[in-house]
């Protein structure tokens, strides 16, 4: 398969690749060649599950009416999709980014450079199926990985920790688990003690390479639907989980040594103020009325406003702003 570099002349599409054609369903596509620019699209897609074409754009940083360009050319080839679940975007707000997942034959083109599963998968019946509730959960904790990795980019004493540098990393018992981010956890409230399992959306770290220090973050996305307190424990509520990650780190961090890690904060990403005020009060409840720095909240919307994800103000559990820069 032949690759070639970045260069203007490739990101220029034959006329008729660049008049209108539907936007969920292929069409005409025109033979192109796939540059180094597609194939980290392709890549950065396959990582996240799904991204709005403004991800893509400010992760590789080109000029935005010619990418998306590429972009379409991506889709009506088949090595990226659209999943249609989005269309309901377009009845209710009008026009917004497109969001794109893996294709098929963009599956078959990193299976071919480096191993692995994809290929196996029908990408086109797995997008197909995908809800937009899950699309826009997926989309949220990508939200803050893609500003984080833009973030470290950018910064000369910052590393990103991907999840997947942590997994390697982890115990063998961890690695060959069924599910390697599950977290178990004994919980103990209105008297009752059960198990539970958590799944944080998402695991990552920093490295602060001047100030030789590692910190690790458990991220969970939440878009106002799941109810903070219930009472029966054994529903799952936003409660349980400050339970549960508590039980993960006091008086031992288990959850760290499920990972291999040292300790580590809970990064929580919600619609608005109010729900964050209910949610540091769910904390306090649980943590006798002290609350806890370990835990920090922050609006979706200051999170896609923000241009540095480390010098975003985050809400702490003690109702302190801090931010994730050292």
């Amino acid at each position: 398969m032949e690759i070639t570099r970045r260069a203007s002349a490739q990101l220029d599409l034959p006329r008729q690749a660049r008049t209108r054609r539907p936007r969920f369903r292929r069409a005409d596509p025109q033979p192109m060649r796939l540059t180094e620019d597609d194939l980290a699209a392709i890549r950065h897609v396959a990582k996240h599950r799904f991204l709005r074409s403004t991800h893509l754009i400010s992760l590789l940083e080109r000029p935005t009416k010619k990418f998306l360009e590429r972009l379409a050319a991506l889709y009506h080839n088949g090595y990226l999709d659209r999943p249609r679940a989005q269309l309901d975007y377009y009845a209710t707000a009008g026009s917004a980014p497109i969001v794109y997942a893996l294709g098929n034959r963009g599956a078959a083109i990193l299976a071919e450079l480096e191993g692995g599963e994809r290929a196996k998968v029908d990408w086109t019946d797995k997008n197909r199926t995908a809800g937009r509730i899950f699309i826009e959960h997926t989309l949220l904790t990508a939200d803050l990985l893609v500003a984080a990795e833009i973030a470290a980019r950018r910064s000369a004493n910052v590393r990103l920790i991907e999840p997947r540098d942590i997994l390697t990393a982890a115990p063998q018992t961890t690695r060959s688990a069924a599910n390697p981010w599950a977290l178990p956890a004994t919980i103990t409230y209105a008297g009752v003690t059960h198990a539970i399992r958590l799944i944080p959306d998402k695991v990552f770290g920093f490295d602060y390479t001047e100030a030789r220090k590692r910190c690790y973050f458990f991220v969970e996305a939440d878009r106002g639907t799941m109810p903070i307190i219930r009472s029966n424990p054994r529903q799952t509520s936003f409660h349980q989980k400050i339970l549960g990650y508590l039980a993960g780190s006091r008086p031992v961090n288990l959850h760290g040594q499920h990972f291999g890690i040292g300790n580590f904060r809970v990064l929580t990403i919600t619609t608005s103020a109010e729900r964050i005020a209910s949610m540091i009060e769910a904390l306090k409840q649980a943590t006798r009325g002290t609350g806890s720095n370990q835990f920090l909240f922050v609006e979706r919307a200051a999170l896609q406003r923000c241009p540095d994800a480390l010098s975003l103000e985050w809400m702490s559990g003690k109702g302190e702003r801090v931010r994730l820069a050292l």
